[in-house]
Parts: C-alpha cells; structure tokens; sequence
C-alpha cells in the first residue's frame, strides 16, 4: 500500500485467528485518535445498519518503505440495546443540527438577497425562478439563444 493515506488499518479478528481487513484511513479519520483497547467501534453501512467491534490491540508497524502506521485488531461484538442506543440518539442528533445549519444558511441567503436588493435596487431573482419562455422552448424563436432569452429577462424594462 505505501504511503497512501492508511495510517490505521482496521482487521477483524475471526474465531480462526485469521486477520479480515475492515477499514484503511488516515488518522484524520478518527479525529486525530487511534482507536485504543477497549474502545468501541461502530461501523456505519450504507442501509443505516450498524456493526459493533470491540478493539482487542493496536499495534504500532514501523516501514522503511513509507508504508508504517497503526493496525488495529478488532473483535465483532453482538448489538446490545446501550449499543443501538448511542448510534440511534448520534444520528437524531446529527440530523438536528443539520437541519439548524441549513435554516442558518437560508437566513444568511435571504440576507445576502436583500442586502443585494438594496444595492441594485430592485427585487433580485433567484436563478431557480428563470423560465424559458414557451415559443423559444416550441423553437419558435430561432434567432436567439436560451442565453439571451434568460439574459433579455433579468435586464430592467
């Protein structure tokens, strides 16, 4: 792998004893930290579902070829309720404040706009509210494109 931005690799321990790799991701990936014993990870999937590993070792491996980092030695733990709970109110709350981040955002927009309305000093339009007029989208209008119908639109009568 060299040096490709897999400071931590994550192996599934089998009953077996055979290593599975999970996950390899740069440090900034767990936020600076390297998953220590005794920690807890859950894995997100794509349909929401979660799997639990409980981390068993870490070990530092040196490379002289650029490729060192830290292997983290995980065993899959059954889902237990305290386990579905924290993934369950970590996504509740993930959404909340999303949605005060996107409110945040639109107010911040109708600020700008109205602050851009006052420069101009008539309403500004959003790009969104832009209709080609029906005889240019029946080719009726062949003369001008698309661009100067939008562009004739936004200009002051």
């Amino acid at each position: 792998m060299g040096n490709r931005g897999f400071g931590v690799r994550l192996f599934e321990i089998e009953s077996s004893g055979t290593l599975v790799p999970l996950l390899g991701v740069d440090e900034d990936y767990f936020c600076g930290a390297v998953p220590n014993v005794g920690d807890t990870y859950a894995m997100n999937h794509l349909n929401g579902v979660y799997d639990f590993y409980s981390v068993q070792r870490r070990i530092f491996v040196d490379s002289h070829d650029g490729a060192e980092g830290w292997c983290v030695i995980v065993r899959r733990v059954e889902t237990a309720s305290q386990l579905e709970n924290v993934v369950t109110a970590w996504d509740e709350d993930t959404k909340f404040w999303n949605d005060i981040d996107d409110q945040e955002r639109e107010q911040e927009n109708k600020k700008t706009r109205q602050a851009l309305e006052k420069l101009i000093g008539k309403k500004a339009r959003s790009t969104a509210s832009c209709e080609v007029p029906e005889a240019a989208k029946e080719g009726l209008e062949t003369t001008r494109t698309k661009r100067e119908i939008i562009r004739s639109q936004h200009q002051a009568p």
